[in-house]
């Protein structure tokens, strides 16, 4: 399936900013992981399902985008990006609560410390059928977050295209 940025823009979500904290405060307690994720959905999409305690305001592009924004902690940043992204996206789009995440990775593919690295995830749906996302980036954040939204988006165009009776999902 190609990749079309603009097919998933204006359809499904676009990022608007994220910011990832993880808090050690003590030794022998455990690390605190938290995401803030802001993201954009057709206001088509969001009408009658974004929840009061999400943040929702009209974006200035005729209304026809809806902001979102959702902070959530996790097991990890990676983990609570997941779960900032699925608290937005689910009540939305409620079958993408399918998706299960099986596998993540990261590797570096150069050897300093200023390194790009290669961030893996499989995940799978309902009927077991897989979806995999590679992204690299300087960033072990960065490319986590394009890998997720990768997964969500390749999820998002199956159903799409599902659900117009395989048309292709043309706009």
């Amino acid at each position: 399936m190609r990749f079309d940025k603009q097919f998933y823009q204006k359809h499904f979500f676009q990022l608007e900013r994220y910011r990832v904290s993880a808090d050690k405060v003590a030794p022998d307690e455990p690390e605190f992981n938290e995401a803030v994720l802001k993201i954009t959905v057709p206001a088509e999409n969001a009408a009658g399902r974004v929840e009061k305690k999400f943040l929702a305001e009209k974006q200035p592009r005729g209304g026809r985008f809806v902001a979102l924004t959702a902070t959530s902690s996790g097991e990890g940043t990676v983990d609570a990006l997941d779960r900032a992204l699925r608290r937005l996206l689910v009540p939305i789009y409620p079958f993408l609560k399918h998706v299960r995440l099986m596998r993540y990775g990261v590797q570096n593919t150069t050897s300093s410390t200023s390194s790009e690295v290669e961030v893996f995830i499989l995940a799978s749906n309902k009927d077991g059928k897989l979806y995999f996302s590679e992204v690299s980036s300087v960033s072990v954040i960065e490319a986590s977050f394009f890998a997720l939204a990768n997964i969500y988006n390749r999820y998002y165009r199956d159903y799409y295209e599902q659900s117009r009776g395989g048309g292709g999902g043309k706009d």
